[in-house]
């Protein structure tokens, strides 16, 4: 959390709290895609990609991070609730206005997905990014014919 142990154990009162407050730090860091000369297409998938990529950044905080997240009890309620809120600003500033909220939802439901999975070891990062970016193509311009 950019503080020394001693500092961490006087802020926060379990390690599970700490690992939340890194984890919204570095998602909270991310700059946010609004750039109007990129459709909505690429803007969500840099997005996604770039958030991805930057908790592998620190694997260890990324499976500490997922842990608490899928742990029960009221520091993963309030991870769940603060670092969901994180993901669904960077998404909807992605997607930009007018979007349907169902999107907003698809997509975190994409993204959070392949977190867990990247962070349980079940894929690489890279791999989870490229997968979030094959779905956002799917989900914002539908399923190609074959």
């Amino acid at each position: 959390a950019g503080v020394s142990a001693t500092t961490a154990a006087q802020l926060f009162s379990s390690t599970d709290e700490l690992v939340v407050e890194t984890c919204l730090r570095r998602i909270r860091g991310v700059e946010l895609s609004t750039d109007a000369n990129h459709g909505s297409l690429t803007r969500v998938a840099e997005q996604l990609s770039h958030m991805m990529l930057v908790v592998a950044e620190e694997p260890a905080i990324a499976s500490a991070c997922a842990a608490v997240f899928l742990d029960s009890g009221p520091t993963a309620d309030r991870a769940r609730e603060q670092i969901g809120l994180e993901i669904r600003r960077l998404i909807a500033s992605a997607v930009g206005p007018g979007s349907w909220p169902e999107v907003i939802a698809t997509l975190e439901l994409v993204f959070s997905g392949a977190l867990i999975q990247a962070a349980a070891g079940t894929m690489t990062f890279q791999r989870a990014a490229d997968r979030v970016e094959t779905a956002v193509g799917l989900i914002l311009e539908g399923v190609p014919q074959r």
